[in-house]
C-alpha cells in the first residue's frame, strides 16, 4: 500500500498540462487548455484543462479530475496503478506501507543499457566510425552492441534477472514447444539504440543488424512501457532545441537523428519504423513548433511523407516537406559534409497543403478530361476539411493547376462550426443557475468564504446546483461536477461583498417561492396566515434594501 505522504508528494510535483498532453494533443486557449474530449466523441474541443488548479473537465460529457484520475480513465488501470505509472513517468520515488515493493521495470532496462554499451566490439565500433559517428554523439544517444543470444541469456541469468520480465519488457522473445518455453534475446548481433520517453526513461531498444537478420531494423515490442505510436526517437534529446528554434525535424530512422545532431541540427527526431499517425500528434503539439517532415525520396518515403503531410495538414500545423532524392538521407549528406545543402533544404521545404495537393496532381493525367475529374474530386476532398482562409487560397492555386474556373472549385463551410438557433439558445444558461454556480466557484476558489455561505444558504434553497452544493458542504472537492463549475471561465468570482448579493438573491427567490406556498397552504387558520406572510413580506423587503439575515421562522 503507498502511503498518503507519498501520494501527496507525488500530487504536488505533476503538471496536468504535461501529463495530459502525453497522451492527447492539447492547445492553449487564453489562460486555459482545451482538447477534444477522448472519453467521448466531439469535434469542437469541450474538455478543459486548468494548469494553475490542476484539473480537467470535459462540458460536454461531465468527465473531471485531476492528473491521476485522468491516467486512470484513460489507461482503464486502478488507482495505484495510476500512481505508479506516473511516479516511473517523473521519477518519482513511492514509499509503501509493509513490504510491499512494485516490479522495477525501468532500472532492468536501464541495467541492460549499460550492458549494451559495454559489449561494443572491434566490428560495431567500425560500423559506427564507418557511418561518420563521433564519439560525443555515440555517448550522447549511448549507442551500444548486443552480443549473440547465449552471452545475453548467460548475462541475465548471471544477475538473477527475471525471464519472465524480462519477456515483459521485450528484451526476451520465448517459443512455446510442447508446453516448454524457451526464452531467446530478442536483440542480438545488432547495434542497439536505447530509446527514450518525452520523461527521458528508457522504454525499449532499437537494432540494427550487424550479422545474417533478414530484418535489417527491428524495435522492443509493444509493452506496458513502449508504444511506439506514441514516441519519437531523440525526443529528450531534441525537446530544449525544439522549444528554443519553434521547429522539429521529423525523419525516418535512427541515423539520420543521430547524423542531424551531429551536424548541429539538434531538434531533429524520428518515428519508430511507423508512419506518423495522430497518436504522435500530442508530442509534436508541444511547444507549438513548426514541422519539417524530412523523408527519402524512394516511393516509400512519398507516400509517407504524403500521409504525413495531410495528418499535420488536417491538424493545423505549419511546416513542410523535404526529399532527399538521388538514394541519399540525411545521415548520408552528414557524412559526406553536405551540411550546406542541407540548411538550404530545411529553410526551404515544400509547404504541407502545397505537397498534398502536388502529389495528388501528380497521380492524374490532367490530359484526359476523366482522369482530371477524379483529380478534382479528390482535391475537394482534401480543400474542404481545411479552414476556410485556406480554402479560399488555394482554390484560386488548384484553378490555376487544372485550368478549370473557380466556381467549379467552390469553398464549403464546416458543419460544426455553425450552431443553429434551437442550441444557441439552449446555450444560454437560467440566469439563477449561473448565480448559484457563480456562489459555489467563489468558495471553491476562496474556502474560507464556506463557514459565511453555510450560515444563510442551505442545500434546498438551490435549485439546479443543489448536488453540487451539497458536495461543497462535504468537501468533496474532487467531484467532477465542483471542477466543472471551477475551471469554467464564464463563471465570475466574487468576492465578499459582491457574494452577498448573489446570496441575497437566492434567499429572495427561495422565500419568495415560499410565500406563494403559503397563500395557498389551506391547514393555517387565517390569522397565522396573515401573521406570517406579514413577517415574509417584510424579510422580502429587507432582502431588497441588501440586508443579509438569517430568519429561522420561515424554515418551514
Amino acid at each position: 500500500m503507498i502511503t498518503q505522504e507519498s501520494i501527496e508528494n507525488l500530487k504536488n510535483q505533476l503538471d496536468i498540462v504535461e501529463v495530459i498532453s502525453h497522451y492527447i494533443e492539447v492547445k492553449k486557449v487564453g489562460a486555459t487548455y482545451k482538447a477534444c474530449c477522448p472519453f467521448h466523441q466531439e469535434k469542437t474541443p469541450s474538455f478543459v484543462i486548468n494548469a494553475n488548479k490542476g484539473y480537467y473537465h470535459c462540458f460536454g460529457c461531465g468527465v473531471g479530475g485531476d492528473s491521476i484520475q485522468f491516467v486512470m480513465e484513460y489507461e482503464k488501470i486502478s488507482y495505484k496503478e495510476s500512481l505508479e505509472k506516473l511516479a516511473q513517468i517523473y521519477n518519482i520515488s513511492l514509499t509503501y506501507a509493509q513490504t510491499y515493493q512494485p516490479k522495477e521495470d525501468n532500472k532492468i532496462l536501464d541495467f541492460m543499457n549499460e550492458y549494451y554499451q559495454l559489449q561494443l566490439n572491434a566490428e560495431a565500433k567500425s560500423y559506427i566510425q564507418k557511418r561518420g559517428i563521433t564519439e560525443s554523439i555515440r555517448n550522447l544517444f549511448e549507442i551500444g552492441y548486443a552480443p549473440n543470444n547465449y552471452e545475453i541469456m548467460g548475462y541475465l541469468q548471471k544477475h538473477s534477472i527475471s525471464l519472465p520480465e524480462a519477456l515483459n519488457l521485450g528484451i526476451l522473445g520465448v517459443d512455446d514447444e510442447n508446453g516448454v518455453k524457451h526464452y531467446y534475446a530478442r536483440l542480438a548481433q545488432r547495434i542497439i539504440f536505447p530509446i527514450r520517453s518525452p520523461q527521458n526513461k528508457i522504454v525499449g531498444f532499437g537494432g540494427r543488424t550487424l550479422g545474417n537478420h533478414q530484418a535489417k531494423y527491428i524495435n522492443s515490442p509493444q509493452t506496458k512501457l513502449f508504444n511506439k505510436s506514441q514516441l519519437l526517437y531523440g525526443y529528450p534529446q531534441a525537446k530544449e532545441n525544439i522549444y528554443k528554434k519553434g521547429e522539429i525535424i521529423i525523419t525516418e530512422g535512427y541515423l539520420d537523428v543521430i547524423m542531424l545532431h551531429q551536424a548541429g541540427f539538434n531538434n531533429a527526431v524520428a518515428t519508430l519504423g511507423t508512419a506518423l499517425t495522430k497518436e504522435h500528434l500530442p508530442l509534436i503539439a508541444k511547444g507549438n513548433p513548426k514541422v519539417i517532415i524530412a523523408y527519402d525520396g524512394d516511393s516509400a518515403g512519398i507516400i509517407a511523407a504524403f500521409k504525413a503531410a495531410m495528418l499535420l495538414s488536417l491538424a493545423h500545423k505549419e511546416g513542410g516537406v523535404v526529399i532527399f532524392d538521388k538514394g541519399l538521407d540525411p545521415a548520408d549528406m552528414v557524412n559526406n559534409g553536405e551540411i550546406k545543402q542541407l540548411k538550404d533544404l530545411f529553410y526551404a521545404p515544400i509547404s504541407l497543403v502545397d505537397f498534398v495537393f502536388g502529389e495528388i496532381i501528380a497521380k492524374y493525367d490532367l490530359k484526359n478530361p476523366m482522369q482530371k475529374d477524379s483529380c478534382l474530386k479528390e482535391s475537394l476532398e482534401f480543400l474542404h476539411q481545411l479552414s476556410l482562409v485556406l480554402q479560399e487560397e488555394y482554390r484560386i492555386w488548384l484553378g490555376q493547376k487544372l485550368h478549370l474556373p473557380l466556381h467549379l472549385i467552390p469553398t464549403k463551410v464546416h458543419k460544426n462550426n455553425i450552431k443553429p438557433t434551437s442550441e444557441i439558445l439552449q446555450s444560454n444558461e437560467d440566469y439563477y443557475t449561473l448565480v448559484e454556480k457563480i456562489i459555489i466557484k467563489s468558495v471553491l476558489e476562496d474556502m474560507d468564504l464556506l463557514e459565511y455561505v453555510m450560515n444563510y444558504l442551505e442545500s434546498s434553497m438551490f435549485f439546479s446546483q443543489r448536488e453540487a452544493y451539497e458536495k461543497l458542504l462535504k468537501k468533496d472537492l474532487e467531484d467532477s461536477q465542483l471542477i466543472g463549475i471551477l475551471l469554467d471561465e464564464r463563471i465570475k468570482t466574487q468576492n465578499k461583498e459582491m457574494l452577498k448579493r448573489q446570496m441575497i438573491m437566492i434567499l429572495y427567490k427561495h422565500y419568495n417561492e415560499r410565500r406563494k406556498i403559503l397563500i395557498k397552504d389551506s391547514t393555517l387558520s387565517l390569522r397565522e396566515k396573515s401573521f406570517l406572510l406579514r413577517k415574509l413580506q417584510q424579510y422580502l423587503e429587507n432582502l431588497k434594501k441588501g440586508d443579509l439575515i438569517v430568519d429561522e421562522s420561515f424554515n418551514f
